[in-house]
């Protein structure tokens, strides 16, 4: 797998970008990601100001092996996404946090394949489907929908009359 680094050390003051290409073979070190291809344009921008360091990724792209949850169609699902962190020193091996990365001193550059990873799968939404427009499209599989719709389980509007005697204390 590629890694993706920035450099982080011996940079002058100011703003440095970086920009990197994410494809399939990026997700083949990752087994148990959901994201298993797409085509990803990750753009980085670390700001020195001082003694100050932070660090924005950008992320815009499509995953495309995502399953419509209606219809089990593959669907390509586009995501933009930024996330910002602050880049801090430490002498010894610090656990970085959701908005601190903790480097040590004598560390020239940033591997940032992690980070890139955690973002991509935290912008997959719990719930896939195509869209209203999509379906209409026909891009839902309609023989799924309809045997979703046949299978489904129908609910008993009938109330037990044992529960009747309990609606009369109201």
């Amino acid at each position: 797998m590629p890694k993706h680094y920035i450099r982080i050390a011996g940079l002058k003051e100011g703003e440095h970008r970086q920009a990197f290409e994410i494809k399939d073979k990026f997700f083949e070190a990752y087994e148990q990601s959901e994201v298993k291809t797409g085509s990803f344009i990750v753009n980085t921008l670390v700001v020195l100001r001082g003694l100050d360091r932070k660090l924005t990724i950008n992320i815009e792209g499509t995953i495309t092996n995502l399953l419509c949850d209606y219809c089990a169609q593959k669907l390509e699902w586009p995501i933009s996404i930024t996330s910002n962190f602050v880049i801090k020193e430490s002498e010894k091996e610090t656990e970085s946090t959701d908005e601190v990365i903790y480097v040590l001193s004598n560390q020239h550059q940033l591997n940032i394949n992690q980070l890139i990873f955690e973002m991509i799968n935290l912008s997959i939404p719990s719930k896939r489907t195509h869209n209203k427009s999509e379906q209409e499209e026909g891009k839902c599989d309609k023989e799924m929908l309809q045997l979703l719709e046949e299978y489904a389980t129908k609910t008993n509007k009938e109330t037990d009359p044992r529960w009747e005697v309990l609606n009369k204390l109201k």
